[in-house]
């Protein structure tokens, strides 16, 4: 026999099953769209971090072309000066060297003329030569940055100023770009203090420790106030940020009246 189930009980059975089913839907719909938020923001964070990164990569490629072009700007400049001048002044020297033997036997005030003449010559062949190997070295294009740096410390008079160079971590050749601008840096650095810092002893430290190029350069010099930024401009300190900022590295310049001054210098290598 069938037992029949009276309406009355029937109907609280319905509504319970309707309330169950709503909520499911509920509770899908719910989690569906916070899948879909979910999504969506993941997308967004993808969408930016695209964005970004292609702006850095855009922002590498033109301070890498900034760099280069000024490479390639001392390059020519250079080449100019040591082919065109340099070599106008040494044929200037060739015949005043000529005039001077038959002058010897001739007239006295134009043979002193003449030595003065030449004497000036000499010392814009000189000058000629220093500018253009200050501009771009030979030995930092040929062999590195390490004897580049040794080869522009050594020409500095050491009875003036006293340099110590160390160096750890570069045994093999950098990308061209950083060691133009390292070269840059301290040749710039060195220079300051030559000729501000009345400093008698310098010690610069070069070193690489995994994918990081670390620089300090110390002087004993009377030193000036660093945060007045107003000193960063006829030094020559503005332009080393500048550099060093190219490559995405970072410069803490300390110093106070009468304490020297100290360099210090942070590059990564990506």
């Amino acid at each position: 026999m069938y037992r029949i189930i009276p309406p009355l009980l029937l109907r609280p059975l319905q509504i319970e099953d309707n309330l169950f089913a709503i909520t499911l839907i509920c509770i899908i719909f719910i989690v569906l769209a916070a899948y879909g938020c979910l999504s969506y923001n993941h997308s967004q964070l993808k969408r930016v971090a695209a964005l970004q990164a292609g702006i850095i990569k855009q922002q590498n490629i033109v301070t890498k072309a900034i760099i280069a072009a000024e490479e390639n700007e001392r390059k020519r400049t250079a080449a100019g000066l040591h082919d065109g001048v340099g070599q106008l002044l040494s044929a200037a020297r060739m015949n005043l060297d000529i005039l001077l033997g038959r002058l010897k036997q001739t007239d006295a005030d134009n043979l002193a003329l003449t030595c003065k003449t030449m004497a000036m010559v000499d010392e814009g062949c000189r000058e000629v030569r220093t500018i253009a190997h200050q501009m771009m070295p030979d030995v930092l294009l040929k062999m590195g940055l390490v004897p580049a740096l040794r080869d522009f410390v050594n020409k500095i008079d050491s009875q003036r100023l006293k340099i110590v160079l160390e160096t750890a971590g570069l045994d093999k050749r950098l990308d061209s770009n950083v060691e133009a601008v390292l070269y840059r840096v301290i040749q710039e650095t060195v220079n300051n203090a030559v000729k501000h810092s009345r400093a008698s002893v310098l010690d610069i430290q070069l070193m690489m420790e995994g994918n990081e190029i670390s620089v300090t350069v110390e002087d004993n010099g009377v030193g000036f106030d660093s945060s007045d930024r107003t000193k960063f401009e006829g030094t020559g300190l503005k332009n080393i940020v500048w550099r060093v900022e190219c490559l995405k590295g970072t410069v803490d310049i300390s110093s106070s009246p009468g304490t020297g001054a100290l360099v210090a210098i942070l590059i990564p290598l990506t």
